[in-house]
């Protein structure tokens, strides 16, 4: 069974700071923390996810890769 409890410190462990000072975070790092913790989600589940829990990150990807770039909004915060 899914435990969202994990799901999302699988979301925070995945997160990291760019040069520019922005939190932000790849889709691929996201899987790899889920599957260390025995979770197993496509790219696109993963997207998924992120885009129905996490509202304060945007999709700054340029192409129609799967491993999509996320960034945390101005004043935004990790729910």
């Amino acid at each position: 069974m899914l435990r969202q409890s994990d799901i999302r410190s699988a979301f925070v462990n995945s997160i990291t700071q760019n040069p520019k000072g922005y939190l932000c975070l790849r889709t691929g790092d996201f899987v790899r923390e889920l599957q260390s913790k025995g979770i197993h989600f496509s790219g696109n589940e993963a997207n998924q996810w992120i885009k129905r829990n996490q509202t304060y990150f945007v999709d700054k990807t340029t192409n129609d890769s799967e491993n999509r770039l996320w960034i945390l909004r101005n004043m935004g915060r990790v729910l």
